[in-house]
């Protein structure tokens, strides 16, 4: 997943990203976002916006916190956990 997050923040693809850094590069980038500055995360920083725009509409036992904005807060690691968060998605979307 980080591969992908980086790509993002650099404006360019996984494919582009891996032909053009080396595996050295690499580390010193997973070692700066776990260290010392995270990539930047779209879904909080949506999350964080939207409950703030929402707070003066609502009443203080109704109000939204910047997590309920983030569809998975934990990516599956496997296959498996995978399909199954899809298909909670997927449950959650047609209202079962």
């Amino acid at each position: 997943m980080f591969l992908f997050r980086l790509a993002a923040a650099l404006g360019m693809t996984v494919k582009e990203l891996s032909t053009r850094m080396d595996s050295r590069e690499l580390s010193e980038w997973l070692a700066v976002h776990r260290f010392f500055m995270p990539l930047p995360d779209p879904w909080r920083q949506t999350g964080v916006l939207a409950s703030a725009a929402l707070a003066p509409y609502l009443k203080p036992e109704h109000a939204l916190a910047s997590a309920d904005f983030v569809p998975i807060e934990r990516p599956p690691k496997h296959a498996l956990q995978v399909r199954a968060a899809l298909a909670d998605f997927a449950a959650e979307l047609e209202g079962r």
